[in-house]
């Protein structure tokens, strides 16, 4: 039953075997360091989409925060403008001109004032 050529044969049927159990066996490795890979690939795509995602909208609020800041700077240049027109308008007002009647008295009164002086002098002087 048992000859030399049947133990050969198992013998390499044996060594066929361990040979490809390890063959399995390391492609059984690869597979699952492939898997791991895959995987690794897939949250660093998810990763990299939420990063994209953030940066979009990152633009998107800087771009809306600069049209909103022009829209600003033109509204306080107008806010500032009309400022500028209402203190003008109340030193105006505060700052009050003279009447006609008011100018000719002060007119009058400087007159008087300076014949008063000459007179005073041509007193003080003619003795």
């Amino acid at each position: 039953m048992t000859g030399p050529e049947s133990t050969e044969e198992k013998a390499a049927a044996y060594n066929r075997g361990l040979d490809a159990g390890r063959i399995e066996q390391r492609l059984q490795g690869h597979d699952e360091h492939l898997r791991k890979i895959n995987g690794s690939i897939d949250a660093m795509t998810r990763a990299l989409q939420s990063l994209t995602d953030e940066l979009r909208s990152d633009a998107a609020l800087f771009s809306a925060d600069v049209t909103s800041d022009r829209r600003d700077n033109v509204e306080r240049d107008r806010i500032a403008a009309a400022r500028v027109e209402e203190a003008g308008i109340a030193e105006s007002q505060r700052t009050v001109r003279w009447t006609a009647w008011q100018r000719w008295f002060a007119v009058v009164g400087a007159i008087i004032l300076v014949v008063n002086f000459g007179l005073g002098l041509y007193v003080a002087f003619s003795r």
